[in-house]
């Protein structure tokens, strides 16, 4: 089995960081949307605060999300324009249950 050269390596490991960092993403997503879900349902049955309280949670999965995903790529944590993706289901989630 041939040895990889450094370059093959490198490129192997961003791959492999990119894999991991969507794998991630895809289990926590489905979190974040389902809380944003059940607060519309709970929101429906009259219950405003309990609604609240899962959006609220669903920002903090949602920020337990980003950093993640910003720590598993490597990249720098402060980054506005995914941070404001990041929190872009938990806005609509205040707006839809408002």
């Amino acid at each position: 089995m041939p040895m990889m050269s450094a370059e093959e390596t490198a490129a192997l490991d961003r791959v492999r960081r990119r894999v991991a960092a969507l794998a991630f993403f895809a289990v926590i997503v489905h979190g974040v949307l389902g809380l944003v879900g059940a607060a519309h349902v709970v929101a429906g049955q009259g219950r405003q605060s309990d609604a609240v309280g899962l959006l609220v949670m669903s920002g903090l999965t949602a920020t337990i999300m980003y950093v993640g995903i910003r720590l598993i790529l490597g990249a720098r944590l402060f980054s506005p324009l995914w941070m404001l993706a990041a929190a872009a289901p938990t806005v609509v989630g205040f707006v839809w249950i408002a």
